[in-house]
C-alpha cells in the first residue's frame, strides 16, 4: 500500500497536488477490476451497480421505504443493489456520488469529475478529467460524504476510490452511455431540469467515451425553463411544483394557449445573444413569486394557463435543441434531466427535421442520477487508466428486485390468502385471457422491478383498453388520479403501425405519438382531446413473459395492445415487494392480482 501520511496532512490545503502522487494512486487502481457503486442522495435518491459499462442493478430508495420521492442517503438501496447483483461489499472498488451539493460556486471553478480516495482520509478533492493536472479542495462535498460514509462502513464496503460527478454531467452520462450509438459516433447531449448543482441546462458533445460541455451553453438556476416557467405555473395551479409537472402537461390539451401565451413569453425566453441559453425576463437572478403570478395571471382560466405553459415550454425547448444542432452540426441527440420527462415535448423533438435520431433516458429525472454517476466514473476512469471502455446500449430496464414463488407463497400465507390463491404454471396466458372478460382490472407483479418512474409490465396494473369507461374505475377506485390525466398503452412491437403514426421502437413510455384510425382498440389509453398516446412498445427482447400475456389477449380479441399503468395507489411508489403488492390489492378495487405464478381474485362479500 502507498504511504500517504504526509500527503494526508496536506490534502485539505493545496491548490495543486504532487502529480507523481496522483500517478501512483492511478497505477495502484489501474489493474483492478472495477465494480462501481452509484449513489444519489437528493430527492428520488437511489443506488446502482455498474461493471464494465453494464448496469448490474439499479433501484430507487422510495420503493423500498414505500415513501414517494424519498430524499436522503439511500442506505437500503445500496444494500439492495448488492443483493440483486450478488456482489459482496468487499468487491466494490469505487463509489460514484451524483452531485456537488454546493450552490455557492462559479460554474467554471470546478471540473466535471471529482476524485476522493480513502487513503486521503475521506477528503473531497477536485480533479481535472483532462489528465489530473491539479486538485482543488472542495469542503462542501463533506455534506454528502459524511452521510454516505457511515452507511458504507456499516455495510462493509472498503472504499478505494470516491468520485463526485456534477449533477448535469451525471444526467448527460445517463443519456449518452445508454444510447444506441457506438463510441465512434459524435452525439449532441442535452440536459435540462429545474436545477442541480446550481445549473439548469447544458449542451455537450460526446464522442470516444468522453463528454465535453460547450462552455457557452451552461444555464444557471435562475434562467431555468423548468423552474421559472413549469414549476411556478404548476404551483400556481395548486399542484406540487416539484413533482406534478405531468399533470399540467395532461391538462394542457383542454385549454387554449393563445389566451395567455404572451404572459408566458414575458416570463422566460431563449437568450437573443446566445440561443444555447435562456434568459429570465420576469425576475433576473431570482424566481418570480406566487404573488407576481397571481397578478399577471389574474382572470385567466386554469386550463388555458396550463395550455400556454406547455406550448411555450415546447417552443423554448425545440428552439434550444435547434440552436444546438445549428451550432455543432451534430444531428444525433441524447437527452436527460427532468424536463425530458415531458413526453409531448419529446414527441416534437423527435419529429424535428434537424434531428436524425434521438434517445431520451427512460429515467430522465433524478432517479437516473445514480446510474449516470456510476457510468461517468467508469468511462472516465477507464480512459485515464488507458483502458478502452465498453459501451452497453440499453435494452430492457428491469434492474430491480425480483421475488421467488416461495417468498410470495410465504407472504400469502402470512396474510391468510394462500388458500384463496391459485398456482398457475402459465399465468401470463391466463391473465391475457382474463383481460378479455368482464372488464377486469388486474395487477401484475412478476420478475425484476423496473428502473425509472414507469411500470413496464412487471409492476403494472392492466386493463382492456378498448373499453373507454374503464378509466373511471381506475381513477376513482385505484389510482385516484385527476380526471384529465390519460393512461398509456402497452403495444406489441409488431403492431405499432396499426396504432401509432410514425411509430418507432419506444419501450420506455418516454415518447408520445399521434394515433391512427384504429385508436378505438386502445381508446382508454389515449388522450381524449389530442388523440396522442404515451406507449410502451413490447418485444420479446425486453420481456418475454409480458409478450406472452399480450399475445394471449391478442389471440382472443385481435387487439395488439392493453392499458398499462404503474402498480401503486395514489401517493405511493410502485409496489416493491409482495407485502406491498398484497396490501395494495386489499386496499383497492383491483379484481385480480397475478403475483409470481399465483393468482388472487377479489372476493365480494
Amino acid at each position: 500500500m502507498i504511504n500517504l501520511s504526509k500527503k494526508q496532512q496536506f490534502a485539505n490545503k493545496f491548490d495543486v497536488i504532487d502529480i507523481k502522487l496522483i500517478r501512483k494512486l492511478r497505477v495502484y487502481m489501474k489493474n483492478e477490476q472495477r465494480i462501481i457503486l452509484g449513489v444519489h442522495v437528493g430527492h428520488d435518491s437511489g443506488a446502482s451497480l455498474i461493471q464494465n459499462g453494464k448496469i448490474l442493478a439499479a433501484i430507487s430508495e422510495e420503493r423500498i421505504r414505500n415513501l414517494k420521492h424519498y430524499s436522503g442517503t439511500p442506505t437500503k438501496s445500496i444494500l439492495e443493489v448488492l443483493n440483486i447483483a450478488k456482489v459482496s461489499p468487499s468487491q466494490v472498488t469505487t463509489v460514484a456520488i451524483a452531485g456537488l451539493k454546493s450552490h455557492n460556486y462559479k460554474a467554471s471553478q470546478f471540473s466535471h469529475l471529482l476524485l476522493s480516495d480513502a487513503f486521503l482520509d475521506w477528503s473531497c478533492l477536485n480533479s481535472n478529467p483532462k489528465g489530473l493536472e491539479h486538485f482543488i479542495s472542495h469542503n462542501s462535498h463533506l455534506n454528502i460524504l459524511d452521510e454516505v460514509k457511515k452507511s458504507l462502513i456499516e455495510i462493509g464496503i472498503s472504499i478505494k476510490e470516491i468520485v463526485f460527478v456534477e449533477h448535469h454531467l451525471a444526467h448527460a452520462a445517463s443519456a449518452y452511455y445508454l444510447g444506441p450509438w457506438n463510441l465512434d459516433e459524435e452525439i449532441l447531449v442535452f440536459t435540462a431540469d429545474g436545477a442541480g448543482d446550481g445549473i439548469s441546462s447544458t449542451i455537450s458533445i460526446a464522442q470516444k467515451g468522453r463528454i465535453d460541455r460547450l462552455k457557452d451553453s451552461v444555464n444557471l438556476y435562475y434562467n431555468s425553463v423548468g423552474l421559472i416557467l413549469y414549476s411556478n405555473i404548476t404551483t400556481f395551479l395548486g399542484m406540487d411544483g416539484d413533482f406534478d409537472h405531468y399533470k399540467v402537461m395532461g391538462l394542457a390539451p383542454y385549454g387554449k394557449p393563445e389566451k395567455c401565451a404572451q404572459i408566458m413569453k414575458n416570463m422566460i425566453d431563449v437568450d437573443k445573444t446566445n440561443p444555447l441559453k435562456f434568459t429570465n425576463l420576469i425576475g433576473p437572478h431570482g424566481i418570480p413569486s406566487q404573488a407576481t403570478l397571481r397578478r399577471i395571471l389574474s382572470g385567466q382560466r386554469f386550463d388555458n394557463i396550463a395550455a400556454a405553459c406547455q406550448s411555450w415550454f415546447e417552443k423554448l425547448t425545440t428552439d434550444w435543441i435547434r440552436a444546438g444542432i445549428k451550432k455543432t452540426g451534430i444531428r444525433k441527440i441524447a437527452c436527460a434531466g427532468g424536463d425530458f420527462m415531458n413526453v409531448k415535448a419529446n414527441k416534437l423533438i423527435s419529429e424535428m427535421e434537424e434531428v436524425d435520431d434521438a434517445f431520451f433516458c427512460p429515467a430522465a429525472g433524478d432517479e437516473g442520477l445514480a446510474v449516470g454517476a456510476a457510468l461517468q466514473a467508469y468511462f472516465e476512469l477507464s480512459i485515464q487508466d488507458g483502458h478502452i471502455p465498453v459501451k452497453t446500449t440499453l435494452n430492457d430496464i428491469y434492474f430491480g428486485t425480483s421475488f421467488s414463488n416461495e417468498q410470495i407463497k410465504n407472504v400469502l400465507k402470512e396474510n391468510g390468502l394462500l388458500n384463496d390463491a391459485q398456482f398457475i404454471d402459465d399465468i401470463d396466458e391466463q391473465v391475457g385471457e382474463l383481460l378479455t372478460k368482464d372488464n377486469h382490472i388486474i395487477a401484475r407483479f412478476n420478475g425484476q422491478m423496473e428502473w425509472g418512474p414507469r411500470g413496464l409490465g412487471n409492476r403494472s396494473i392492466l386493463a382492456n383498453a378498448s373499453n373507454s369507461t374503464i378509466t373511471r374505475k381506475l381513477n376513482h377506485a385505484i389510482k385516484m388520479r385527476d380526471f384529465w390525466m390519460p393512461f398509456g398503452p402497452s403495444i406489441l412491437q409488431d403492431r405499432i403501425d396499426d396504432y401509432l403514426i410514425r411509430g418507432t421502437y419506444s419501450p420506455y413510455m418516454i415518447l408520445a405519438f399521434d394515433t391512427t384510425n384504429n385508436r378505438n382498440d386502445i381508446s382508454a389509453a389515449i388522450h381524449p382531446f389530442d388523440l396522442t398516446c404515451r406507449p410502451q412498445t413490447v418485444s420479446s427482447k425486453q420481456n418475454l413473459g409480458y409478450v406472452k400475456l399480450l399475445k394471449s389477449f391478442e389471440s382472443k380479441t385481435g387487439i395488439g395492445g392493453i392499458l398499462n399503468t404503474s402498480f401503486n395507489l395514489h401517493g405511493f411508489p410502485i409496489a416493491f415487494n409482495p407485502e406491498i403488492a398484497v396490501s395494495t390489492f386489499k386496499n383497492s378495487a383491483l379484481d385480480y392480482l397475478a403475483i409470481g405464478n399465483y393468482l388472487l381474485e377479489k372476493r365480494n362479500n
